[in-house]
C-alpha cells in the first residue's frame, strides 16, 4: 500500500509568497522607471487615456538635530540662538500620484 506523500502547507505558503514579493519588486521598479518619466516630463499633471497623473514636488526644509539637541538642552541654558546654528536641511522630494480619470 503506498503512503500520500506529505505536504506542507507552511512551505508551500513560503514558496508562494517568495514568489510574490519578487513579482512585487519587479513591478516596484518599473513603477519607478515610469513616474520617472512622468516626473521628468516637467509638467504639473498628465492625462492618459485611462488615468490622471499628478507631480507633487516639496520644497527642502530644515529641521533641529535631536541628538544635538538633546545633548545640549541636558545643559541648562540654553537659548534661542542655539536652535538657529545646529538645524539641518532635509532634501524634498517628488512624488507622482495616478488616479483613475473621471468619466
Amino acid at each position: 500500500m503506498a503512503t500520500a506523500p506529505v505536504i506542507d502547507f507552511a512551505a508551500a505558503a513560503v514558496d508562494q509568497l517568495g514568489d510574490i514579493k519578487a513579482r512585487i519588486a519587479e513591478l516596484k521598479k518599473e513603477e519607478a522607471r515610469l513616474a520617472g518619466i512622468v516626473a521628468e516630463s516637467g509638467r504639473d499633471a498628465i492625462d492618459g487615456f485611462t488615468f490622471r497623473a499628478t507631480v507633487v514636488v516639496t520644497a527642502d526644509r530644515q529641521s533641529p538635530d535631536p541628538k544635538a539637541m538633546e545633548a545640549k538642552l541636558r545643559e541648562l541654558g540654553v537659548d534661542g540662538r542655539w536652535f538657529a546654528k545646529n538645524q539641518k536641511t532635509t532634501k524634498g522630494s517628488t512624488s507622482v500620484r495616478v488616479v483613475a480619470r473621471k468619466a
